[in-house]
């Protein structure tokens, strides 16, 4: 009983200090309540100590394409929508009015560029390519390695952040020779489809002809969006607050809005975007919105997240399945690299955020504490998707090499090393290749026994 007592103290004194971290991390940048939306964040760049002797040769990456538009044009309708027709009545105020124009010019920046690369998402990756070679020029240097090859998501904005960051690396390291793959052959391991069956579970029968009328039918129709609840702890949110600045009769408004949740977090996710399409020079976060307010949408983002491509308890067996593939590759790849004869200076991949989170859930590390826990108490228990999934989030493995031949590599996230749990290093972040490369196998291969066992493998 103490022991129960002193564990559910633990996790309630984790819980309100992650909201209060949370509110904290959020006052600071509120950009950072966009969630996987939430433009790169270049952190300062320290490096452990080598083991003596070892030098850097060779480095193996993945990196989720930068900052980008929204997918459909549709993001902000309930917004859009709402402000045209009570301006029309002469409700709006100044504010409301400067609001609307605000949430207008976003979407209009959205139309015929939606999925794209924006900008912001170019200098990101030429940046990210600038800081690998300053901060590796070993690997670039070496007169025996000159082989760059880049593979490439067939989604544009990815093949464009492969373009920028190689033309970056190029413009450092001119003596670099480039070779570009993007093909559906290769999106088995740039991008595996998350979508398998669980092991002794059916997969849902199809719709029938007549279910599939009635959903259409509810698709196309007016009516008002569910309402959206945040798990009970999250700080809540007054509606009041926001709505009453931009009305000049707030209560005629409310009759019209109808879900005024629905209304004002489509606010919310066109505020999210500000930050990738800087360009604009329009900011809706900080003008309109307390960080109180932002956290209370944040919250169930980032634990959507956590849920669809983390290691969660519901979720990341699915994840650390499905994400085998780009593991091997990293392993096929490095292997190679290394046989007598090699050039190659470094594989580059770009890719998705449904791929680099998953590749980290499968290494033990997509928590900051190697933690895995229900994903309804991600925002509780410390994960933030905007540190572990922004854009352009990334993942580099360097390879070092001593005269003797031996091999040690350490792993990045988005630049920053970690410690692999379940394999002890020879120091600091460094392990010794060919007993990383088997721990990376028995971590594959873990994952796959449930599916093996039910036949489906």
């Amino acid at each position: 009983m103490k022991k129960l007592l002193l564990f559910l103290a633990l996790a309630l004194s984790i819980s309100a200090y992650a909201q209060e971290d949370a509110l904290r991390l959020i006052t600071e940048d509120p950009d950072r309540a966009s969630n996987n939306m939430h433009s790169y964040e270049f952190p300062t760049i320290v490096d452990t100590k080598a083991p003596k002797g070892f030098k850097p040769f060779y480095i193996s990456h993945y990196g989720r394409h930068g900052s980008r538009y929204e997918q459909n044009s549709t993001f902000a309708r309930r917004a859009m929508e709402g402000f045209a027709f009570l301006d029309s009545l002469g409700l709006l105020t100044e504010t409301g009015k400067a609001l609307y124009a605000d949430v207008d010019a976003v979407v209009e920046a959205h139309k015929g560029m939606e999925g794209s690369l924006t900008p912001r998402g170019a200098r990101e990756h030429q940046m990210l390519a600038r800081r690998m070679v300053a901060r590796f020029p070993a690997v670039f240097k070496n007169k025996d390695r000159w082989e760059v090859n880049s593979f490439s998501s067939t989604n544009f904005r990815c093949i464009v952040s492969m373009c920028n960051f190689t033309n970056a690396l190029n413009e450092e390291s001119p003596r670099q020779e480039f070779t570009f793959t993007s093909a559906e052959r290769f999106m088995r391991y740039i991008n595996p489809s998350l979508n398998v069956p669980r092991p002794g579970v059916p997969p849902p029968p199809p719709l029938t002809p007549e279910q599939l009328a009635r959903y259409r039918s509810s698709s196309s129709s007016s009516s008002q969006p569910a309402p959206f609840r945040p798990e009970p702890g999250v700080p809540g949110y007054d509606f009041t607050r926001f709505l009453t600045p931009l009305f000049t009769d707030l209560d005629v408004a409310l009759s019209y809005i109808g879900n005024p949740e629905s209304f004002v977090k489509a606010i919310y996710t066109a505020g999210g975007l500000c930050q990738d399409i800087d360009f604009l020079g329009v900011e809706i976060y900080r003008k309109y919105f307390t960080p109180e307010e932002l956290v209370y949408f944040w919250a169930d983002g980032n634990d959507s997240i956590y849920r669809m491509w983390g290691g969660s308890e519901e979720n990341g067996d699915v994840i650390r399945y499905a994400i085998r593939p780009l593991m091997m590759d990293f392993i096929e790849k490095a292997d190679a690299a290394m046989q007598p004869g090699s050039h190659r200076t470094a594989d580059l991949r770009f890719g998705h955020d449904t791929s680099v989170l998953p590749l980290f859930a499968l290494m033990g590390v997509d928590d900051p504490q190697n933690r895995v826990f229900p994903y309804k108490q991600a925002h509780n228990m410390g994960w933030y998707s905007f540190f572990q999934i922004p854009m352009a989030t990334n993942c580099q493995m360097i390879f070092y090499q001593n005269n003797k031949g031996e091999v040690l590599t350490k792993v990045l996230y988005n630049e920053k090393e970690v410690l692999i749990p379940g394999i002890e290093p020879v120091s600091g972040p460094y392990y010794r290749w060919d007993e990383l490369k088997a721990h990376f196998i028995k971590l594959c291969d873990e994952a796959a026994t449930p599916w093996r066992r039910a036949g489906i493998f």
